[in-house]
């Protein structure tokens, strides 16, 4: 599949431009910036067509697919014209600043027979697989308990588009998505309650810390931190009746690509480690290839942004 990059991000520069020159079946053909590193951007990565403006790559019919990594606000749009211009989408996280603006986009690349993804790179690594097919099998008994962090430190004294509230900025939309998004997954459930406590910037009113309680309709508890005032961590525990998975690089694990899960039997104290490769940003660029090169649904992944943006909603309501 031919794919074009709206956007010379650093995500895009660091990881999945670099993914989709690994990833089976995929050719990088064009890529956009308005920001005047598209020359730079093409030359490093051998991109032979190189667009200033966003919808000239999308009129472009050698481009079949994009990857969005504009800012956060600018998603809906680019999302909505990529999709009216016949291209599949795999689009940064968060996918919109809210659940109805994502319902609307998924409405419309349904409508122009275009595939869409959410790019929660690491739902694709093996470990986070392997610890759904643990709860499973009722290793750690009856999930009760689901805790999720993730935080870096980040200079809040700094111009940085994380800290714009009007482009999607805060500490729940840049990392407490993800831990939202993998109790909802984990869970196999949705929330009945939803309690949030946020530390606001006074002068750029975007959270820098917040914390988030879930009660979900199966009766299991979650606990979501997100931080930019702590240092670098990203992990979730699964507490069940008979024991507890721990994965200590549940975000990104792309450090270097090896998980590690923590298997741990609460009555005889005995614990086990399991260590899994995955290279989760060409997993995550194959899953929308393979959506639309063999069928492959993503309406599993599409439940999971809209009820993400649907708690993130409710938590900015008390923020």
């Amino acid at each position: 599949m031919k794919w074009g990059i709206l956007g010379a991000s650093g995500i895009a520069e660091k990881a999945v431009v670099p993914a989709l020159i690994r990833a089976e079946n995929t050719e990088i053909t064009a890529v956009a910036s308005g920001s005047g590193k598209g020359k730079e951007f093409a030359e490093k990565f051998q991109i032979k067509k190189v667009y200033t403006d966003y919808t000239e790559l999308l009129k472009d019919p050698d481009v079949e697919a994009v990857y969005i990594s504009v800012p956060n606000h600018l998603h809906k749009k680019w999302t909505i014209e990529a999709a009216k211009h016949g291209k599949h989408v795999l689009c940064e996280k968060p996918a919109a600043l809210n659940a109805a603006d994502a319902e609307e986009m998924l409405q419309i690349c349904k409508d122009n027979n275009v595939q869409f993804l959410e790019a929660f790179m690491y739902q694709f690594h093996p470990q986070h697989l392997q610890v759904k097919d643990i709860i499973q099998s009722g290793e750690i008994g009856d999930v009760k308990l689901i805790k999720a962090g993730f935080s870096f430190p980040l200079d809040l004294g700094k111009s940085n588009i994380r800290l714009d509230k009007e482009k999607g900025g805060g500490s729940l939309f840049d990392v407490g998505c993800y831990g939202i998004h993998s109790v909802l997954d984990l869970s196999a459930s949705t929330p009945a309650e939803i309690k949030a406590v946020s530390v606001v910037h006074e002068e750029l009113q975007v959270d820098t810390s917040t914390v988030v309680s879930l009660k979900m309709e199966n009766g299991i508890l979650a606990q979501i931190d997100s931080s930019f005032e702590q240092q670098f961590r990203n992990e979730y525990i699964v507490i069940g009746t008979k024991g507890s998975v721990t994965v200590t690089d549940a975000y990104r694990p792309d450090k270097p690509g090896v998980g590690t899960i923590i298997i741990k039997d609460m009555e005889t104290g005995d614990t086990r480690t399991e260590k899994l490769d995955g290279d989760t940003y060409r997993l995550e660029t194959e899953a929308l290839t393979e959506a639309v090169t063999k069928g492959r649904s993503l309406e599993h992944y599409h439940r999971l942004t809209l009820e993400t943006l649907r708690v993130i909603g409710k938590c900015l309501e008390e923020v």
